[in-house]
């Protein structure tokens, strides 16, 4: 079966221009770390273009920078297939909790591969930084790792999740918060306690993330349908409803588009208002934006959520609805 998938994104797509160099670089920080040992491990991660969603959601980063943020990227999607294959919710837990030790200590980690590339990601980001910023950030990786283990919790039970509890988890089990936490360092600023308190900026970085989340399910549910996985909008919207998966993608591009829209309107009323005239503030914002329109623009060029070789027919194509603004 092969679907078109239209998406709303009135958005204009940004590279930066460093995007190949680092994508070199990272091949080579990933071999280096042990990360591409497996069969075919170093042809999957060339054609994941990991690289490339950094240097689209990050594109005004120095090279150092993008570096930085495309090693976090490869240790959390590294960490993530492991949490997958852990073997049941006590042994996610195990490795959740090793992961948070890891976090709170300074010393390098000597233990498993993908462990010791966090690690050392974590101790070049920490002198970047001070202490609100690092804990806002480990709260957040601990709010992705309890969500993994909520979803070997699923798994070990054959338990698809209902839609709305679904949709409540799949904002941490994404780790969106702690890679826009790291749109701060990207420009060299920490933001005050009061600019996440503010309506029109915390609507913004929740409905971007939301909108890279179930964008992500609307190109990844064939992967996770051969995997047996439940964990996908399109697939909880399936077995609650019992509708066919044709109408279960058209119903998630439309929570899709309303929450690009919710997003629209947040950032008119932030753009409006006196937050958006701090230059800090409104470069954070900007990469907001960068992530929405960036997730796209990757998930067409990467191989990452293609179930197989040969079943390349069915990876979902994005276009645009509208000329990009």
């Amino acid at each position: 079966m092969q679907l078109t998938l239209a998406v709303l994104c009135p958005f204009a797509p940004r590279l930066s221009p460093h995007a190949d160099m680092v994508q070199r670089w990272s091949l080579h920080w990933a071999t280096r770390h042990g990360l591409l040992d497996r069969p075919g491990a170093r042809a999957a991660f060339a054609r994941a273009r990991f690289a490339n969603l950094m240097a689209r959601t990050y594109p005004g980063a120095a090279p150092a920078d993008l570096q930085l943020a495309t090693a976090w990227l490869i240790s959390v999607f590294a960490l993530d297939d492991r949490l997958e294959r852990a073997g049941g919710p006590a042994a996610t837990r195990d490795l959740v909790d090793e992961v948070k030790r890891l976090l709170r200590d300074d010393a390098p980690h000597e233990g498993q591969t993908h462990l010791r590339a966090l690690g050392e990601v974590w101790r070049r980001t920490r002198p970047r930084v001070g202490d609100a910023w690092r804990e806002r950030f480990v709260e957040h990786v601990g709010d992705y790792l309890d969500a993994t283990v909520w979803e070997a919790g699923n798994r070990a039970a054959h338990r698809p999740p209902p839609v709305a509890e679904y949709r409540t988890m799949r904002f941490q089990t994404a780790a969106i918060d702690m890679f826009f936490d790291l749109i701060e360092p990207m420009h060299g600023v920490e933001l005050r306690a009061d600019v996440f308190a503010d309506e029109d900026f915390a609507a913004m970085r929740r409905s971007a993330g939301m909108i890279t989340a179930i964008f992500n399910d609307l190109v990844s549910w064939p992967k996770e349908e051969a995997a047996g996985d439940h964990h996908n909008i399109v697939l909880a919207l399936r077995h609650e409803h019992g509708m066919p998966v044709e109408e279960a993608v058209r119903v998630a591009v439309a929570e899709h588009d309303a929450l690009v829209g919710d997003f629209v309107a947040a950032r008119e009323r932030f753009s409006a208002g006196p937050l958006a005239t701090d230059p800090a503030i409104a470069a954070v914002a900007g990469d907001f934006v960068h992530w929405v329109r960036g997730n796209v623009d990757w998930s067409t060029e990467s191989g990452r959520y293609t179930p197989s070789d040969t079943t390349i027919e069915e990876t979902r194509v994005p276009a645009q609805r509208r000329p990009l603004e």
